[in-house]
Order: C-alpha cells, then sequence, then structure tokens
C-alpha cells in the first residue's frame, strides 16, 4: 500500500507549505511530491528538502484521464505521495473548477484539511461543516495550524467532530519562528533558511500526530515499464537563480519529442550552446538586471541566436530579458519593448487558452506577473482567451522565428503529438 498525504487548507496562509515541508523532511527518502494549480515556486522548496523534482498537478491543464495518467505513473514506485494544494481548498476557476477539490475528487483522493486556530470553540466546527457541503472530495483529516492553547484546542477538536463526525482531528502548535519569506511572486526563492524551517515543523508534527493515522492508503500503482527516449536533437534552456519558472513536465515534453535538454545560465555563462531550439522561462530577472545587463558577450550571442533560423520560445522574464530593457538595465534589444516593475499585478491574470497565429493549433498556459512593458511593436503572435472571462485579445511578439509573451505554456495541454515550437 502507498501513503497519500493530499494537504490543503480553509483559506490560504493558514501555515499550508511549512507543513507540507515538515512532511517532505520525515518521508524524503521514500516521498515523490507534487504542487496542485499552476506553481513553479513551491515545487522548488520541494526539491530543497527532498533533492528530487516535485511535479504539477492541475485540472486545468489536464482532462481527468491525463490527470490520473500523470498522477500514477509519476506515483509508481514510491511508499509516500505528498500533495500540497494551492490556495483554499475551493479556490479555482468558477464552480471550483482547477480547485484543490477538484482535483482530489477527479484522483478520487481525501485531503487533509489545514485551518487557521482562532479563538473561538463552536464556530470553527460550523465553518468546516459548511465547507463539506460544498465539496465533491471529502476530508479525512483535520490540523488546527497556529494553535496556541491546548486547552482551546480541545474544546475545538471535540466541536469539530461533532458537527462534522471527523475523527482524525490533530494540532500543529504556534512557533513563531516558522516562517518563509515572500516576495512579489510568491514565496522567497533564495530563503536559506528552508531546510532548518522544515526540520522544525517535521519534530513539530512528529510530536503532535501519528502519521499513519493522517494519511490514507491507497492500492501500490503498477510501474510501467518505458523504453529509453532517443534524442536526436537539442534544446538549450536558461537556467539559473533569474530564470527558474520551468514545469518539470515541459522538460519531459521536451525529451518525448526528441530533444536532449541541455542547461546554461544568462548570468554566469559567456555564450549559449549550441542547440536546435532555445528557451528561456520565466524567473526573477529584474532581481539579477543589473548581473544579466553586464554579460554583454551572451546579450550579443543572444542577439545573433534571435536573428537566425533557429526558434527561440521567451517566456514572461524570458520576454522581458530578449527586450530593450528592466527598469535602467539594458538588456538583449532584440524586442522593442522595455520592463519596469509595478507594485501589483499586470496584464491578464489567470488561466489561459492560447492559439498560434495562423493555425488553429491550440495551448494551454497562466500568465501571472508585476511587469508592466512599454510596447515599441505591436502585439501579433498569440489569440489570447482567458478562461474565466472569456476575453480574447492578441498578445506576444513573434519575430522571425522568436516568439516572446508573458505566457507561461503547459506543453502538454496540446491535443495534437505537434511541439509548440514548430509553428514559429
Amino acid at each position: 500500500m502507498q501513503n497519500v498525504f493530499f494537504v490543503t487548507s480553509l483559506f490560504t496562509s493558514s501555515g499550508k507549505t511549512i507543513f507540507t515541508m515538515g512532511l517532505l523532511r520525515i518521508l524524503k527518502e521514500t516521498a515523490v511530491s507534487f504542487k496542485t494549480g499552476p506553481d513553479f515556486i513551491d515545487p522548488l522548496f520541494h526539491k530543497k528538502i527532498t533533492g528530487k523534482r516535485g511535479y504539477s498537478l492541475d485540472s486545468f491543464f489536464m482532462d481527468t484521464d491525463e490527470l490520473k495518467e500523470h498522477f500514477f505513473s509519476l506515483s509508481a514506485g514510491h511508499a509516500d505521495i505528498i500533495i500540497e494544494g494551492a490556495m483554499g481548498v475551493l479556490d479555482g476557476i468558477k464552480k471550483g473548477y482547477a480547485s484543490c477539490d477538484d482535483v482530489a475528487d477527479r484522483l478520487g483522493l481525501p485531503v487533509i484539511l489545514l485551518i487557521e486556530s482562532y479563538p473561538s470553540i463552536h464556530t470553527m466546527g460550523a465553518v468546516i461543516k459548511g465547507i463539506m457541503s460544498s465539496m465533491k472530495s471529502s476530508i479525512s483529516a483535520v490540523v488546527i495550524t497556529k494553535s496556541k492553547s491546548e486547552k482551546l484546542f480541545n474544546l475545538q477538536k471535540e466541536d469539530i467532530f461533532n458537527s462534522t463526525g471527523i475523527e482524525k482531528i490533530f494540532r500543529f502548535p504556534y512557533d513563531e519562528t516558522l516562517t518563509v519569506k515572500s516576495r512579489h511572486l510568491g514565496l522567497d526563492t533564495s530563503c536559506n533558511e528552508v531546510i532548518k524551517t522544515a526540520e522544525s515543523s517535521a519534530r513539530i508534527i512528529k510530536e503532535n500526530m501519528d502519521l499513519s493515522c493522517l494519511c490514507t492508503k491507497i492500492p501500490d500503482t503498477v510501474k510501467k515499464i518505458t523504453k529509453g527516449r532517443i534524442c536526436e536533437k537539442t534544446v538549450a534552456i536558461a537556467s539559473d537563480e533569474a530564470f527558474l519558472f520551468v514545469y518539470p513536465e515541459n522538460i519531459d515534453f521536451f525529451e518525448k519529442c526528441g530533444y536532449r535538454p541541455v542547461f546554461f545560465s544568462p548570468i554566469k555563462d559567456s555564450i549559449p550552446p549550441d542547440a536546435d531550439v532555445y528557451y528561456l522561462p520565466g524567473g526573477y530577472p529584474e532581481l539579477y538586471a543589473r548581473e544579466l545587463s553586464a554579460n554583454k558577450p551572451m546579450l550579443r550571442s543572444l542577439y545573433e541566436l534571435c536573428t537566425s533560423e533557429k526558434p527561440v520560445l521567451a517566456e514572461c522574464g524570458g520576454f522581458m530579458y530578449l527586450g530593450k530593457s528592466i527598469g535602467e538595465y539594458p538588456m538583449v534589444g532584440f524586442f522593442g519593448v522595455s520592463s519596469n516593475m509595478k507594485p501589483s499585478m499586470q496584464g491578464n491574470f489567470g488561466y489561459q487558452n492560447i492559439q498560434m497565429k495562423n493555425s488553429d493549433h491550440i495551448f494551454k498556459g497562466h500568465e501571472f506577473h508585476y511587469a508592466q512593458m512599454s510596447y515599441g511593436e505591436k502585439p501579433n503572435a498569440l489569440k489570447i482567451t482567458m478562461e474565466s472571462s472569456k476575453k480574447t485579445s492578441v498578445e506576444g511578439l513573434l519575430k522571425q522565428r522568436t516568439l516572446g509573451s508573458f505566457t507561461h505554456f503547459y506543453f502538454r495541454s496540446s491535443k495534437k503529438d505537434d511541439a509548440l515550437w514548430l509553428y514559429l
């Protein structure tokens, strides 16, 4: 049997990430980890703790059959499966589509619901009962986080049981040292306290709950034997502190298409490696603008590359990097655009359906950024339809064989076997 821990919360900021970090620290040798939603950052935390790649579970990017195949194939051979939910349990698109609850329901899994303690006894049970009435999945256990009083916890526990019938209710005591820094796109990926925080969280979990009671057991998934891929071509992927927002499934998709990934750093390397396709993902180029701008050999090499016949795909931060400037710092200059950071989200936000120019080819993606871009060129590359509002617009720039846009593509969402870069 395999042990599944699907961690979600009533609301965001309930301690879900810190709790998950503790589970990962305890089970790092035996666990595979997932994150629901279009999230790049939390899986980076997972990898820092376990040393293993974390994966995405997203019911907008994948239909039910694809989601199941993806989840069970990656889970095969692992004794423990840890899933960290995004936002609150019901937060998704309209009517809970693509929420934690939706993912759990499609996979047939119950969830562990985290709820932050507050000075009330009878309200918490009523709130959880109300949430249960709107959920498609079920709650296997409740964890009351940031709990400052064991006496109050025991009263809350009794009320939650009487209101909901849930028997597995645990306490995660308040600890003011348990924090993870945040910045404008989420948790701070440069945080050097990740392991220390994970160890403290693990200690609290061990002291206050029995993991065998917390998990859900499912039958072992049979591990599929797949033939090794023959990669006859190469894709060069920008990868360093400035460019780190990459879905692991996108790397797998490159390999499926016969492209061997090689990685390079626009900050540290002088030139990119020779390759058939180039991919500049998003990240935090604005935080490393000085270093990126100072690397003149790389800027020149990428400009020349963009004028060649090789396809180049630049997403969000990669798009900004190929523009004229980020703030006061000159960049590659291939696109006639300039970027400046703002204190709030800019442009489109959320899930997108993306139609390639002059084709009926549809991909799915997501957009989320604080950069405001001044265009010196008219957007011409993609017809974007926002999933939530159905609003349609033309976005991105396609110049020669280089595509730049704020969209983060989920490559395998295409219903065809063709790869996106074949349309450049």
